[in-house]
């Protein structure tokens, strides 16, 4: 009998059968925590959290992974995500206002163009924030900050993240069934490029602190201890996965 349970617990149908299950369960979870709509910021780096833990530390506590990051980010998420509707509603009001006036009054044509400046920040720091809250603890400014800064130094990467959540949006819209998809697949994807620009960061914070400490311990008596620069966001000091 016990033969029998490994064979099918081994069999292709049996893993695929398994693999298709835990990604309806992830998106079906991240899904119903999206549904209160203030809660979508905290869902999203729930979901990041349980996608991380999934397919890079082999966790099948899914539903876990889940709540407990969903539970820890719920208050910065539902703030940073106030934060962007609030910021978006008002570019967009300025934007409607730039083409088609308010109240009898008419913006100069040259408008247009500017009326979508102010854009440009949410644009080159929404695509890193939320895996960011779900992998790091450096508070609400902190993560803006990285947000914006690691979006300018990996300008590439955060193209192909945009064109990620674009595709997962329009599949989505397209083919509703495939919600239960294509949150987990353009998860997985989103951390295959925002983990290597991770790694990369702590590699440069790592190796500044240690230049840091050379220039000091060179410069300063050999009884004094040295600064090690704890003054800064740190990546690689507030990861919230221990394990």
């Amino acid at each position: 009998m016990k033969k029998d349970f490994n064979n099918i617990t081994n069999s292709w149908l049996y893993k695929t059968s398994k693999a298709i299950g835990d990604v309806v369960i992830m998106s079906a979870l991240f899904l119903l925590f999206c549904l209160p709509v203030i809660t979508i910021g905290a869902s999203v780096s729930a979901l990041y959290y349980t996608v991380y833990r999934k397919y890079h530390k082999k966790s099948d506590t899914l539903t876990n992974d889940f709540m407990s990051s969903l539970k820890l980010n719920l208050k910065n998420g539902i703030i940073v995500h106030l934060i962007y509707t609030v910021f978006c509603a008002l570019a967009v009001f300025n934007i409607y206002f730039a083409f088609c006036g308010l109240g009898g009054v008419k913006l100069p044509d040259w408008y247009t163009v500017v009326s979508f400046l102010p854009l440009i920040p949410v644009i080159f720091s929404l695509p890193f924030i939320y895996p960011l809250m779900a992998r790091f603890s450096n508070g609400i400014k902190g993560t803006i900050t990285n947000s914006y800064t690691l979006c300018m130094v990996n300008f590439p990467k955060f193209l192909l993240l945009w064109l990620i959540f674009a595709a997962a949006l329009a599949i989505s819209l397209v083919f509703p069934p495939a919600a239960l998809l294509t949150p987990v697949g353009a998860m997985y994807l989103t951390q295959m490029i925002t983990e290597k620009a991770f790694a990369d960061a702590i590699s440069v914070e790592k190796s500044r602190d240690k230049k840091d400490i050379s220039e000091h311990e060179t410069d300063s008596p050999s009884d004094e201890e040295p600064d090690t620069g704890d003054e800064y966001d740190s990546l690689s000091t507030e990861d919230q996965d221990n394990e």
